[in-house]
This record gives structure tokens, sequence and C-alpha cells, in this order.
């Protein structure tokens, strides 16, 4: 209800703000803020999923299909040739591009075509409005339609891509959406097919022209060749290279068997020379008639060695045989005459063999000499042949891969799901709809109660005020007409009289409470002088004054209230003051201090009013008169409360607050607005008033219940039965 006074702070002016900086920083006081505010947030609340409903329903329902198609990261290998458009591992940028490639235009008027998509009302607003456009028109609006509504995306980081498609038939988001992914599959294998044709084309007419460049060098080689006499019989070699090359061979033979026939030669002559009959001869020893008579010979020579020996030299038979002997003697030597004879001519035979071959090696040279020549020319038109055959070859090579390709073209990419027909529309959505009305109700309420936040220019908790004010807060004093504990009374008792009637109440309490405050912010004993005032009228400072002096006449101080309202009196349920001569003819030294002072008969509080009769009274609070009659009321009592006018309504409240030992300034829950609360501290400051504190007037406590969590009136229902 009410917080400790603090020691006095001296009042610091807030910067402006519009809003109730606490409750929108503190979220419990936000929450607070929209406790009360309950009703209103409910009805807009209820609003907001009205309308929100109204959208829903409204709204035509549309489903959504969805195909999954993904790439190939590996194919099948029937024949390993390399394939006109080769299989590529796919790549994220890969993935991406097919993605796009899914979305294209082009691809969409496909399936637009396939599925004659511009006979269909949705897809041709023509069908719908009855009008007539150009075919090529409705079939771009049917490919625009169907790209508006077309979701292709891929599906996190896997080679996998989501094509969806969103309708009003169910039976049409899955057919365009299972249309559109295989007519792009079917594409890529059409894009594989054609290309392999047309690689086959070319490759035909490529080879038309190739072959005939082949016939045409190698009959160019031919003739050359034959013009020239260059007859090919290697790999390396022509005729006049083997002919030379078997001429070499033939002369270093024939010079070897000329020097072993020269060598045989001389050596027969040789020993001829020196007397030998030649005997000794290689080829005489292999003369088979050479050995014969050579056997003749032996023979006889044994005999006639005989017949000298048994006859001696005189023996006819002796002589017979010798002149046999010398017979065989005369056949050998013709023999080997003739066998040198032989070694001469084969000699001769030998040198002339050398020389044919010598002079048939020399013409083979010049021979080739010349071919060499002709080679060169030879070599050119070879190569020429060669690359025509070998590109020939390759070509040929390759067309013949490409005739095996055929038919055997897929896709880089398969189908992994097919989409379904959507049972239930995915928009609108009744759980995103059902979100969408909470927020937007949240939303809504928020900036409402924070609009009527901003509208609401007064103060409802003692801690908000307190930091707007940056003085201590007192405590908050209770709205009588919403006490719980007074719902029993069968008629209304006015404020004042419950500090009397009902001295238990909270009411009461209230009072009590505020008087220990303005005794403990006092710097001495003695009498107090306390000068209640609000910044405007109509706050209840009048009813406060009289409540609190009432309440400390009970305590038994020696109470008095002088009525400083130069508009409004004092009003104490059936007292007219009829006995006193009033303010006015106290401060006009009309009569005694004593005159003007009325008792209350049921608290003992003496009051100083202002009569009934009393029209107006000049503005007295600067004059010495009323310090007089202040410093009287000092002499005799222990507790003076002046009831002052509202400080920016009357100046005099300034002065008056000014000689008061202490000042309390009410603000009224939730109508004062805290920059008229936050001006009267300035006046109040400028004529140096000692304002202890601020106290809330006229608070409903069962609502501050709910929203002050940082007052006492928070724990209001925990004890309120203490109050009677």
């Amino acid at each position: 209800m009410y917080a400790r006074p603090q020691p006095l702070a001296k009042y610091q002016p807030r910067p402006d703000a519009p809003v109730d900086q606490g409750a929108l920083i503190d979220l419990r006081a936000f929450m607070q803020v929209l406790r009360r505010r309950k009703k209103l947030v409910m009805i807009v609340s209820l609003i907001v999923f009205a309308i929100v409903a109204a959208i829903y329903f409204m709204i035509p329902p549309r489903y959504v299909a969805t195909t999954t198609v993904a790439l190939e990261r590996g194919s099948e290998q029937v024949l390993k040739v390399d394939q006109v458009v080769p299989n590529v591992a796919p790549d994220s940028a890969a993935v991406d591009t097919e993605v796009e490639v899914l979305k294209s235009p082009e691809l969409a008027g496909e399936v637009v075509d396939k599925l004659q998509l511009t006979r269909d009302p949705e897809f041709n607003p023509a069908l719908r409005d009855g009008e007539d456009a150009p075919v090529e028109t409705q079939r771009n609006w049917a490919i625009a339609h169907l790209l508006g509504n077309l979701g292709v995306k891929r599906n996190g980081f896997s080679y996998a891509i989501d094509i969806d498609y969103q309708s009003e038939s169910p039976g049409t988001a899955a057919k365009v959406a299972n249309t559109l992914a295989q007519t792009y599959i079917d594409n890529q294998k059409e894009s594989k097919a054609g290309a392999t044709s047309r690689a086959s084309s070319f490759l035909e007419t490529q080879l038309e022209n190739l072959r005939g460049q082949v016939q045409s060098a190698e009959a160019d080689v031919a003739r050359y060749r034959a013009q020239h006499g260059l007859f090919d019989i290697g790999q390396n070699s022509s005729v006049t290279q083997a002919e030379l090359s078997s001429l070499n061979g033939q002369l270093a033979q024939l010079r070897a068997d000329q020097a072993e026939a020269d060598a045989r030669l001389s050596t027969a002559r040789a020993q001829l020379a020196r007397g030998s009959n030649g005997q000794e001869l290689g080829e005489s020893l292999d003369s088979p008639v050479v050995s014969n008579l050579r056997a003749q010979r032996a023979k006889l020579s044994g005999r006639v060695a005989s017949l000298r020996q048994q006859f001696g030299p005189k023996y006819p038979e002796l002589a017979a045989a010798k002149q046999e002997l010398a017979d065989i003697d005369e056949q050998i030597e013709s023999e080997v005459r003739r066998i040198v004879a032989n070694l001469s001519n084969e000699a001769n035979a030998a040198h002339q063999r050398t020389a044919s071959i010598q002079g048939s090696l020399g013409r083979a040279e010049g021979t080739l000499a010349s071919d060499n020549a002709a080679s060169v020319g030879l070599s050119e038109l070879e190569r020429k042949a060669e690359s025509a055959r070998t590109l020939y070859l390759s070509l040929l090579d390759r067309y013949k891969q490409t005739q095996a390709q055929k038919g055997l073209e897929r896709s880089n990419s398969y189908i992994v799901a097919l989409a379904r027909i959507p049972g239930m529309p995915a928009f609108p959505n009744v759980i995103v709809f059902a979100l969408i009305g909470l927020i937007g109700a949240i939303a809504t309420s928020t900036v409402v109660v924070a609009v009527m936040q901003l509208l609401d220019r007064g103060v409802e908790t003692t801690s908000n005020l307190e930091k707007r004010l940056g003085v201590t807060v007192l405590n908050s004093i209770p709205d009588t007409k919403h006490l719980p504990e007074l719902a029993d009374l069968s008629e209304p008792i006015h404020p004042t009289q419950l500090v009397v009637e009902r001295p238990q109440s909270s009411f009461a309490e209230a009072f009590r409470w505020l008087q220990t405050s303005i005794q403990i912010n006092q710097p001495k004993r003695g009498p107090v002088v306390v000068a209640v005032t609000s910044a405007l009228p109509s706050e209840g400072k009048t009813t406060v004054a009289l409540s609190l002096a009432r309440s400390a006449a009970m305590s038994g101080k020696r109470a008095v209230l002088v009525d400083c309202d130069l508009r409004r009196r004092v009003s104490n349920p059936g007292s007219g003051f009829e006995g006193s001569i009033g303010l006015r003819a106290l401060l006009a030294n009309e009569g005694e201090l004593n005159q003007a002072l009325y008792v209350d008969p049921e608290t003992g509080l003496f009051i100083l009013p202002r009569r009934n009769d009393e029209q107006h009274i000049q503005p007295f609070a600067d004059t010495q008169e009323f310090a007089n009659i202040i410093a009287a009321l000092r002499a005799q009592f222990d507790f003076i409360v002046l009831d002052t006018p509202p400080v920016l309504t009357i100046d005099d409240s300034r002065s008056i607050a000014a000689k008061a030992d202490s000042t309390i300034l009410m603000v009224r829950w939730r109508k004062t607005p805290i920059r008229a609360a936050e001006l009267a501290l300035r006046q109040l400051e400028t004529v140096g008033a000692n304002v202890i504190g601020a106290s809330l007037s006229m608070v409903d406590i069962s609502a501050q219940a709910s929203i002050g969590y940082e007052d006492a009136s928070y724990y209001y229902g925990a004890y309120k039965t203490y109050y009677a």
C-alpha cells in the first residue's frame, strides 16, 4: 500500500518520456499492464482472430505436390568407348545449374504443350474472363502461371532436387510436377541422342572427304615411285639399296676368293721355282690322279729296290722297272703342271669376277644417289598419305563407336519419387493461420495497449511515481468506493468519516502510516506544520488533509486543520462551522484565535475554517498576519495541517508550503498527469519548500493489486483480513 519513507532527495526533473518506461522495460510490469488491460486485450485479440479466420475462409485452398529427381553420380557403360556427351560427376555448381534449368520458361512451355494447359481456366485467364486472345499470348500466360506456382530447390547438400507445384486442383498439382520432371529427363535423353546423331552425320561427311584424300595421296605415292623407279622392298630400303647391299656382300666374298686363289697360285709357283716337283701342293695332295700315281710309284719304287738288291743293277727287269718309274714321275709332273695352270685360271677368273662386281657396285651407287634425291619428294608424298590415312582411320574408329552408342543414351538424372495427389491443402494452412492470428493478436494488443498507455497520462504505482518524480512516495490512500472491506455497508460513508467509524479499515491505517512518515522526516521534536497540496484540483487533497488531521487527533495529538484554499472550503459532514469567526476575520485582526477555531466533536480536532458566508479572500500567504497565525498555532498544537490550494492554480500554495515544516504532494491515481506533478514539484522547489514525499490518492486497491507488484497493495489479498 505504501513504501517506507526515505530521507528527502532533491527533486531532479526527469527527461521527457511519453511512455511508461518502467512498464516497457520491466517484463513483470509489462505483464501487469496487460493484465490491467485484459478486457481490451481480449477484445482486440478476438477481432484479430475474426479477421484472420475470415481471410482463411475467403482464400481458395491451394495444393502442393512434390516430385524429387536426383543427378547421376555414375552411369552404366555397356561399351567401353568415349561418349559423345560425356557423363561428368556432378558438383554443387552443377546441381544449382540444373535447378535453373528446371525453372526455365522453355521447359515450362513444353509442359504446357504436353498437358494442353491453355485449355485449363486456371492457367488461361482468357477462358475465365471470356476474352479472346492470340494463341501465343494464351500460351505465354499459361507459362507465366506455371512458373509463378513452381518451386524448385535443392534438397539440402545432396544431389536431389525437389520440384514443388502449387495448384487449386490436387490432380493438376501432381500432374504438372510429374510431367515437368519427366520432360526434363526426356530432354536430357533427346539431347544426348541428338548429339550422337549429329556426330554420326558429321563423321560420315568427314569420312567421305578423307577417303578421297587418302586414295589420291596413295596414288600420288605410287606414281612417283613408278616415275623414279623407287620400288620399296622393305621397311627402310629400296631396290637400289638392296642391290647395293648384295653387291657389297658379293664383292667382299669375291675379294676373299681372289686373295685365296692368288695365295695358292703364288705358293705353287714358289715351290716350282725352288725345284720342287709340286707334289707337296695342297691341290696335288687333294688330286685323286696324283694320289693314284703316287701310290703306283711307291709300289714300283719298292719293286725297283727289290730287283736291285736281288739281281743287281744290270738286271733287265730292273731297267724296265726304272723306265716305268720314270714314266710315272713324268705323269705326276704333268698333272702338277696342269694343277698349277688351273690355279692360274682360277686366279684370273677371280680377278675378273671382282672387277665385274666392282663395276656393278659403282653403277648401283650412282643409281642410289639418284634415288636418294628422288626419295625426298617421295617422303613428302608418303607423309601426306600417312597423315590422311591416320586421320581417316581415327575418324573411322570414332564413327564406329558413335554408331555403337545409338540407342544406349540415358539421362544424367532420374526420378526418385513421383508426386502423389495431395489430400490436404498446403495453403491456407490452419496451423500457420492460427500462428498468424496469435502473433497478430499479440502484436495488435501490444500496440493498442501501448497507445492506451501513451494516452493514459496518469500514474498507477508508487514505484513508477517515485521513479518519475525522484522523491519518496510515502504511501497510497485507498479509494473508499472500491474497498472490498466496505462492501457490506448499506449506505455509503464519507471518506473522512471512515477514520472515525472504521478506525481499523485500510483507509484509516493509511493515515496512521502517513503520520509516522511525517514524524520520521522531522529533524527535531516539536510542533509539526504539514502542508498538503496537489498539482491540480480534484485530486483528493482536502479529503486527505482533513482525514490526516482527524487521525492525528484520534491518536491523542493536539491537532488543528487550517483551511488555506481560497477557492474551496473544507467540508466536514454535519458541520457548518457556525461557531467560528473564520480565517478571513482572523487575518483582518477582527477577533482572537480561539474565536476562529472549531472543534470537531467526534475526534477533538480543531479546525480553522473559512465560513460559508466568506465569498472571497485576498491572497494572504505572504502576509505577516498569516505568519502570526502559524506562530500562534505552533504554540498551542502539536500537529498542524495546512490544506493548501493546488500548486498550478493558486500561487499562494507555494508560499504556504514554504512556511510549513513538511510538504506532501498528492497525486491522484491514474488521473494526475505526470508532467503536472513534475511541474508542481519544480514550483515548490523554487520557494524552498520541504517536500518530504508524494502520496497516491484515490487508489483502487484491488486494481493496483493486479498491476503494482512493487507496491504493498500488490499483497492486499494476503493482508486484507486484518482490516474491518
